[in-house]
């Protein structure tokens, strides 16, 4: 590990409480923040913000468009949605992870829910219709998974196996496929690395390679582009670019920032090593890279979010999320962890 990958030395005295409250407090605040260039094109972004730093409304053909500056979409609900499911006890299990889904659908106007991704929403109209959730996900593909699972890495940090169980049993409902499966497992590890003191950057691009190499062996057979490799290449591209500018044109223009967890998934990786592990800077990135803008900053803010800690998110914006979509990220984090402070 070269000397620029070494984690700070403030980051070694983080506890375990903050560091999971790091990481959900840069879930949702590149979640709230991503919503307004959600979908938009890099081009489409500058036209339209400039350089994005904070709230702002999405384009009036974005489904939350009324929605106050600071909401929150499926991103950190479903984030939340398994910590809750974690929090009440192990073991994660389809069913217990199905039942939250329905009644968090149910209570958000069902399958109307204008944040629903495309295979959750398939497959919560299937369990909405009493089948099993371990039939139910077997064409769900894209990123879904991987945006729900951080609560997971928080729980496991020191156990890899069983973030990889849970992964499974978190995603088998909704996108219960290889790709789907090494999207998830790869974010998750990428948290559970995150959340280890002492590690650094290349600890968890590595941890995001393992999990997407473990996960891809999982699940029905679907088309998945490898996504250990196509992290290496974001990687690779924004080690070589000259500047954060350049850095995210070559991950919009070679990796991509689609659904496809081999874009979108590989993508937040690059930027969370373009940022150098910082939350904010990694949030901004990701808010400005175009495409699935509030799921990349979602993923690489939560990430960031472990290592660095909350005290390096930014307090007045995070309080305005948790303000208006009624939050305690604190309380959830100090749950998860088994009440540490």
């Amino acid at each position: 590990m070269t000397r620029s990958q070494q984690p700070p030395p403030a980051q070694a005295a983080l506890s375990r409480f903050d560091r999971a409250h790091g990481c959900l407090a840069g879930v949702a605040l590149g979640d709230a923040l991503g919503r307004a260039s959600e979908f938009m094109t890099r081009d489409q972004i500058r036209e339209r913000f400039g350089w994005l730093t904070d709230f702002a409304a999405p384009s009036p053909m974005h489904p939350g468009v009324g929605d106050p500056l600071g909401s929150i979409t499926d991103d950190t609900t479903q984030t939340l949605l398994i910590a809750r499911v974690l929090i009440e006890g192990r073991p994660l299990t389809p069913e217990r992870v199905a039942a939250a889904l329905v009644a968090w659908a149910r209570d958000r106007d069902g399958l109307n829910n204008p944040y629903l991704g495309p295979s959750t929403r398939r497959a919560l109209g299937r369990l909405m219709a009493g089948a099993s959730p371990r039939e139910t996900g077997g064409q769900g593909a894209t990123n879904g998974s991987a945006m729900r699972v951080a609560a997971i890495g928080i729980a496991h940090e020191t156990d890899f196996d069983a973030v990889l169980a849970d992964v499974v049993a978190s995603g088998i409902p909704t996108h219960d496929t290889r790709n789907g499966h090494q999207a998830a497992a790869a974010a998750a590890l990428a948290v559970a690395a995150a959340m280890r003191p002492g590690s650094g950057i290349d600890d968890v691009v590595a941890a995001a390679q393992d999990g997407a190499r473990r996960g891809r062996m999982l699940g029905q057979w679907s088309w998945a582009t490898p996504l250990d490799t196509r992290i290496d290449l974001a990687v690779r591209l924004v080690r070589e670019s000259a500047s954060l500018e350049g850095a995210l044109q070559a991950l919009y223009d070679y990796v991509g920032v689609g659904l496809d967890p081999a874009e979108s998934v590989a993508s937040a990786i690059g930027v969370v090593v373009a940022a150098r592990g910082e939350p904010m800077p990694a949030i901004l990135a990701g808010i400005n890279l175009g495409g699935d803008t509030d799921t990349i900053a979602s993923l690489a803010g939560g990430i960031c979010g472990a290592m660095r800690g909350p005290r390096e998110i930014d307090a007045r914006q995070l309080a305005i999320v948790e303000s208006v979509n009624h939050l305690d990220l604190a309380g959830i984090a100090r749950d998860l962890v088994g009440g540490e402070a």
